[in-house]
């Protein structure tokens, strides 16, 4: 059996905070990056297998103007949402429970490295 490995690569303010006080993300753009550096997240993203993100990351990566940006299966936290939007059509899935559920759940299905 794989080991399970959940793991987390986030950006945040100097303050700790992920999105403005307006719930923006667009300060992650603001400083510049000539070089076009990712800071290790392909690297990253080569090492998992699977996503797992709450509804509201969820619903703010699909109001993106990009295509799905994500080539590996998505598992969203939800209590309230019962449909995938057809952006994220066969490469979301709806999840709820506990988190010891909802993990199980997943890696059950093969997924054993997360990026939570």
């Amino acid at each position: 059996m794989n080991e399970a490995r959940n793991k987390v690569f986030i950006a945040t303010s100097l303050d700790g905070h992920i999105a403005d006080e307006n719930g923006s993300l667009d300060w992650l753009h603001a400083t510049p990056n000539p070089e076009g550096i990712d800071m290790g997240y392909g690297q990253f993203m080569d090492e998992i297998d699977a996503l797992v993100m709450g509804r509201n990351t969820f619903e703010t990566v699909c109001n993106f103007d990009m295509p799905w940006p994500y080539q590996k299966p998505v598992f969203v936290l939800t209590n309230t949402l019962k449909k995938v939007p057809n952006k994220a059509e066969g490469k979301a899935n709806l999840v709820s429970g506990s988190l010891r559920e909802v993990l199980e759940e997943i890696h059950k299905q093969g997924y054993h490295q997360l990026y939570i």
